[in-house]
């Protein structure tokens, strides 16, 4: 994974890279600043059992319920990264128990479940456009996590609708059907959990504003913003308006280049613009 860093007004500089969490500090107030993906409501396309018989042990009281078999390699992927690694979890970074954090591009509900037990008397707003949701949503009833609101929709600008093409056996690689992953990605995917993947599926997302999911749902403030939106952080920061933009305190989001007009040199340019100073972390294979 790639990781963006940045900071506004503060000395707690984070680091990031492409395709992986960015986060932002300021540097009079100690906050970060960074804007979601794009949102978008979703017509999901396949249910989930109520009693999935495939569950991974999270430590702490927490499970990890899975739809099938196929999914738990690219759970444990994950899972390894937030909960083992501790992706994000950074200096200047933590999540105290009051706060309100925002998952774009919340997939099954991995860092959801990791930010859910460090912020008990907080929220979580868990934004996943595509059918995940389902075990995203299952996985809330089951680990009784009552400040976290789901919300199946895309970050952007309102109105708006895509298409995206979803990997049932390895879901961490959702992407606009416009987009793919670069080749050296593919390729790593393929060797590594090749034996995982099934045909893909293509879904229709809803597109939402980040200040409208925010409004609808009481946020005045997001102490933490978490994105991971597959290539869409680029249109969800070209259209966030400034209000929304001082509402955000830390940053930990993932960028991606799949197109030639997504540059993490826009995304830089864009968070030093508001105040930011960015690090950027990527991967050989990104």
């Amino acid at each position: 994974m790639a990781l963006v860093s940045s900071m506004v007004k503060g000395d707690n500089f984070r680091s990031a890279a492409a395709g992986a969490p960015v986060e932002a500090d300021p540097l009079a107030d100690n906050k970060c600043v960074f804007p979601c993906e794009q949102l978008s409501d979703f017509d999901a396309m396949s249910a989930i059992t109520a009693t999935p018989e495939y569950t991974i042990d999270l430590g702490d009281g927490l499970s990890l319920a899975l739809a099938n078999s196929q999914q738990q390699a690219a759970a444990r992927f994950v899972v390894n990264e937030i909960f083992t690694h501790q992706r994000y979890d950074h200096p200047g970074f933590a999540i105290k128990p009051t706060d309100t954090i925002v998952d774009i591009g919340a997939n099954m509900g991995i860092f959801v479940l990791w930010a859910a037990r460090k912020a008990p008397q907080g929220k979580v707003i868990a934004i996943e456009p595509t059918s995940a949701i389902d075990v995203l949503r299952l996985n809330i009833e089951r680990n009784h996590l009552t400040n976290v609101v789901p919300i199946q929709a895309a970050a952007g600008n309102d109105g708006g609708t895509f298409e995206i093409v979803t990997y049932p056996g390895f879901n961490i690689v959702n992407h606009h059907a416009a987009w793919k992953p670069k080749f050296w990605t593919r390729v790593f995917i393929k060797l590594l959990y090749g034996k995982y993947q099934s045909a893909p599926v293509t879904e229709r997302a809803t597109v939402k504003s980040l200040r409208r999911m925010l409004e609808e749902n009481g946020v005045d403030r997001v102490n933490y913003l978490k994105c991971d939106c597959e290539g869409g952080e680029y249109e969800i920061f070209r259209g966030l308006d400034d209000d929304t933009w001082t509402r955000i305190d830390k940053i930990a989001m993932e960028f991606h280049e799949y197109t030639p007009d997504q540059h993490r040199s826009e995304l830089i340019e864009m968070l030093n613009r508001h105040g930011f100073q960015v690090e950027v972390h990527k991967s050989w294979f990104e």
